[in-house]
């Protein structure tokens, strides 16, 4: 790889300077209101900018730097990188992420149980109270890997609805490793946001393999979380209704 010859130095930075660049992605608006709302000063870290022809470019850190402006800011501490030419600019911009490991939702709730996060932390105490753990084995029932539909779970329901949804899985598909990947944890939740527990144990224990099939059929175009709960959801309350005839009132009935 060939040497660079830019030099690098941090400073205060009057936001008036800062120029955009022309090979950065679209400024997305939904992004600079969510760091507006959560704004923290001491997370903001460091805008990157190139200093070239006399003017200021920002090379990452538009949203942050729009964010900024909207909230009165004048100044930010910004690294500035000097020596580099227009090519050089937008080739860092597009490699900048390249040796980074983006964190994942289990690095997340790791951090945030010793951060004191109450989410994490209710949700740690929700899953051990269930006799299950946060781990990485997808092949032990007792290992919850999809510390994402936990998050999903708790946001949209409430920790009720988890603690529920836990109990029944534990209650129905004991040792059924699959019964506790993400699709399965989010599918029963869906079923207990509409119906609550009713006898789900009851009338589903011994039907697993044949839901995850059809599930795995008809799911497979499932691509975000919304989409997998409902077919999921959509596919226990067809296996819940077999045998109860149309007018039975134990019977359920699926709404979108």
């Amino acid at each position: 790889m060939e040497k660079k010859t830019a030099t690098q130095r941090y400073a205060f930075v009057p936001l008036t300077q800062i120029e955009p660049g022309n090979y950065q992605r679209a400024t997305n608006s939904t992004q600079v209101k969510n760091i507006i709302m959560n704004f923290d000063e001491a997370k903001l870290g460091t805008l990157t900018l190139s200093r070239r022809d006399g003017k200021m470019y920002i090379v990452d850190g538009a949203h942050r730097l729009s964010a900024l402006r909207t909230l009165g800011y004048t100044h930010a501490l910004c690294e500035i990188l000097e020596g580099l030419t227009l090519e050089d600019e937008a080739d860092y911009f597009r490699r900048q992420g390249q040796d980074k490991r983006a964190l994942r939702p289990i690095d997340f709730f790791k951090a945030g149980i010793i951060a004191g996060d109450e989410m994490c932390i209710g949700i740690k105490e929700t899953v051990d109270s269930n006799d299950f753990k946060i781990g990485f084995n997808n092949k032990d029932f007792y290992q919850i890997g999809a510390v994402d539909a936990l998050f999903t779970i708790v946001r949209e329901y409430g920790f009720a609805v988890l603690d529920d949804t836990l109990c029944l899985i534990a209650n129905t598909w004991l040792e059924i490793p699959e019964a506790t990947n993400g699709d399965c944890l989010l599918g029963v939740a869906e079923f207990v946001s509409k119906y609550g527990m009713a006898s789900f144990a009851e009338r589903l224990s011994n039907r697993f393999s044949i839901i995850w099939h059809e599930y795995k059929e008809t799911g497979r175009s499932a691509r975000n979380s919304a989409k997998t709960r409902k077919l999921f959801c959509r596919t226990l309350v067809e296996y819940y209704n077999k045998g109860l005839g149309s007018k039975n009132k134990d019977r359920l009935i699926w709404e979108e």
